[in-house]
């Protein structure tokens, strides 16, 4: 074995709280933004280590979603424009390609429209 062996705590503690201590204990954990970590959050707090909250917008985070969605639906494009110019010029006639390669730039077009509002749209996102 090359790799370096992983370092698990070795020892574990467990304490109470009433619900009083209950509540303040998840306010502080939600102010650390830390909810989904809670070993962490006690032990820095036991050693006094500076943790850092992290403050999301939820807005801007469904926003960053959406976009990310976008981006992927906009790669499926482009592999499916691929696949259909390249049916076009092995199945149709040089009359019928003038056509549908007319009708193809005209939705590139309008994709690439689309394409630059979005861009403006994460530029305003990210100010």
């Amino acid at each position: 074995m090359t790799g370096k062996k992983p370092r698990t705590p070795n020892n574990k503690y467990s304490f109470r709280l009433n619900e009083e201590q209950n509540i303040r204990f998840n306010e502080l954990l939600c102010k650390a933004g830390s909810e989904h970590n809670r070993s962490r959050f006690i032990v820095k707090r036991i050693f006094s280590e500076r943790f850092e909250a992290i403050r999301r917008n939820s807005s801007k985070t469904q926003f960053v979603t959406r976009l990310n969605d976008f981006y992927f639906q906009f790669q499926k494009f482009g592999n499916n424009y691929n696949q259909v110019v390249k049916v076009v010029n092995s199945h149709f006639s040089n009359v019928a390609i003038l056509h549908q390669i007319a009708v193809l730039e005209q939705q590139t077009r309008e994709l690439k429209a689309l394409s630059i509002e979005i861009l403006n749209l994460a530029k305003q996102a990210k100010e």
